[in-house]
């Protein structure tokens, strides 16, 4: 939990950083995708070699040899930018710190959280949105009032001290079996799985499409040039979102993954992007509506993730091979998403993140009722 909280308080401030200390340079919207979209292409090409590699060396190597680092090293090479080259390298290390961070996180969890899998995700996720919603505040004051140097120090000393908990559970995932690569790169081999697996894989797909080039480019430049947001406004209304998620996520933890509750959260979901381009004074209610949808729809998430991945013996290559899609997914939304907003406003980007949560939320249902 002290990982995974020092990680995304560090990632919840360089999310709403980056894109605004781009524009503050001048740099256009589709610039600013770009920028962006290296992040899951990284994140596709590295995690599964961390994955394979946990699973033959086991899961705390890999946080402290090279999740923790390279939080260090991203928020550095922040600090120190000024190009878009600089800015590119930037993303292309931290998406090398999130690759190191999944590869193992579900792993450390089903290991350390034995028949309750499912629900100790869920909990590890609403840390992670309370965590990225301190580092969203923190961006957002930092930046109004220290500037954006002065922010991306503080991200950096909260990455130095990811480095304590790391080091002590060097134990605690750590296997003996001597590594061998061509083992290594044997278990990446992704045949041999189920339907019901690629179907899994093909469901969390839509899932990232409904949030991740919302809520990682969209939305804070939104904020910024639409809404005229002060730096201060956007870090609070982050913060906001992402408490709010995590309440929702944490206070259905023992709730039913039933027929109403995807209905509930789809109509939400579909009213709230539906109206957010032209809500102006009602954009705060809608930015709720959102957060409630995504503390209800973690709970499928990471069910159905579980469904086809704890009992294997090959858990990290498993998980990560089901998010090969999605990272494809995300590497062409957000780049794609940047040249439809400056195009044709963000209305048709808007709307397409609350269909692609509801074909997420019935077809996880549907899973979860397969035998």
């Amino acid at each position: 939990m002290a990982i995974a909280f020092l990680n995304y308080f560090v990632s919840g401030g360089l999310t709403l950083t980056i894109p605004l200390l781009l524009l503050d340079r001048n740099v256009n919207l589709a610039e600013i995708g770009i920028v962006i979209s290296i992040l899951p292409l990284v994140f596709l090409s590295i995690r599964m070699l961390f994955a394979s590699l946990a699973d033959q060396i086991g899961w705390a190597p890999v946080f402290i040899l090279f999740n923790w680092p390279t939080t260090f090293i991203s928020t550095a090479i922040y600090f120190l930018a000024n190009s878009i080259p600089a800015f590119l390298l930037g993303k292309t290390v931290e998406g090398v710190k999130e690759s190191a961070y999944w590869a193992v996180n579900r792993t450390a969890i089903f290991s350390l959280s034995p028949q309750k899998e499912e629900k100790e995700a869920t909990r590890i996720n609403a840390v992670i949105w309370l965590a990225t919603a301190m580092g969203s505040a923190a961006a957002g004051i930092g930046i109004a009032y220290l500037g954006f140097s002065s922010t991306l120090s503080i991200m950096i000393i909260a990455s130095a001290a990811m480095g304590i908990p790391a080091v002590l559970l060097r134990h605690a995932g750590k296997r003996n079996a001597k590594l061998r690569i061509p083992s290594v790169l044997a278990a990446l081999n992704p045949r041999g799985r189920d339907r019901t697996f690629w179907l899994v894989s093909l469901v969390l797909l839509f899932n990232s499409l409904a949030t991740y080039p919302l809520m990682t480019l969209l939305l804070p430049v939104f904020m910024n040039q639409q809404l005229k947001y002060d730096y201060i406004s956007i870090g609070l209304a982050f913060m906001f979102y992402n408490v709010v998620a995590s309440i929702v996520a944490l206070g259905t933890l023992k709730k039913t993954l039933n027929a109403e509750r995807v209905v509930v959260q789809s109509l939400v979901g579909l009213f709230a992007t539906l109206l957010l381009a032209n809500s102006g004074l009602y954009f705060p209610a809608l930015f709720v509506a959102l957060a409630i949808t995504r503390g209800l729809g973690i709970g499928f998430f990471e069910s159905i993730i579980a469904k086809v991945s704890k009992n294997r013996q090959t858990i990290s290559v498993d998980i990560g091979l089901l998010h090969i899609p999605t990272r494809f997914a995300e590497f062409a939304s957000v780049l794609s998403a940047g040249f439809i907003a400056q195009s044709f406003g963000y209305a048709p980007v808007f709307v397409a993140s609350g269909i692609f949560f509801t074909i997420f939320s019935v077809s996880a249902l549907y899973i979860l009722k397969m035998q």
